[in-house]
């Protein structure tokens, strides 16, 4: 790999730190690479001190944007030229991000709609675990209503078992990654493919920790690897044809 012909890419994790380690590896795993030196310069910046976003969105928690800037600042003067957010509900933030930042922003939900659509073709619905701010954002409802795909969401009892699954006591961020988040996870995309679903959008970055694709009858589709994937081609890098398990 020509270092003149790449960029630094750079990742603002901590949103939270296991979904930050899993898109540094899917980025390694994703690359072209038989030696060290095609790999990318990667510069990650684990800030899990921002505020959730989720609280943000609904119940008038602390503003994260504020310090989501002051990662990409310490992004930029580290030398990163393009940056992800593994976090799909920091999503939300991302036009006023883009303001108040020179740094390029990956959109983890525009690459995922993008993919979606030309990968499944025919694709009339797709249904979404998300958090509830980003079921709130409508986001992903809006990215999909572009391309006339329309998006499920879960009843309320089924968005209950989601936000357990990841905030709970036992949940995924709190460091369970065991069968207990996975089966609420799976119940809730159990709820959905009832419905009528034909895809499942794993809209956390914490989901596919536990939730697998073998564990579904339909395809489970993770912005994290599309995203990944996205990343190795904008900052000038060879993505593998299948990526490493």
């Amino acid at each position: 790999m020509n270092k003149k012909a790449t960029k630094t890419a750079g990742i603002l994790g901590g949103m939270g730190p296991e979904a930050t380690a899993r898109f540094f590896e899917l980025i390694i795993k994703n690359t072209a690479a038989a030696v060290d030196q095609e790999h990318l310069r990667i510069i990650i910046y684990n800030f899990p001190q921002i505020p959730d976003r989720t609280r943000a969105v609904l119940y008038g928690g602390e503003n994260p944007v504020p310090w989501m800037v002051t990662g990409l600042k310490v992004l930029e003067k580290a030398g990163a030229e393009l940056v992800a957010i593994p976090c799909l509900t920091a999503h939300y933030f991302l036009p006023e991000l883009r303001r108040r930042s020179r740094l390029p922003l990956l959109d983890l939900v525009a690459e995922t709609v993008r993919w979606t659509t030309s990968s499944l073709p025919g694709l009339k619905t797709v249904g979404l675990l998300a958090t509830e701010g980003t079921v709130a954002t409508r986001i992903f409802h809006k990215a999909f209503a572009r391309r006339r795909v329309r998006l499920l969401e879960p009843s309320a009892a089924g968005q209950k078992k989601i936000m357990e699954a990841i905030y709970g006591r036992k949940g995924i961020k709190a460091g369970f990654t065991g069968s207990g988040p996975a089966r609420l996870l799976q119940e809730a995309a159990r709820e959905l493919i009832n419905r009528g679903t034909e895809a499942i959008i794993a809209g956390c970055t914490e989901i596919p920790l536990v939730l697998k694709p073998d564990r579904l009858p339909l395809p489970l589709i993770d912005p994290m690897n599309i995203g990944a994937r996205a990343l190795i081609v904008k900052a000038g890098g060879r993505v593998r044809e299948q990526p490493l398990p």
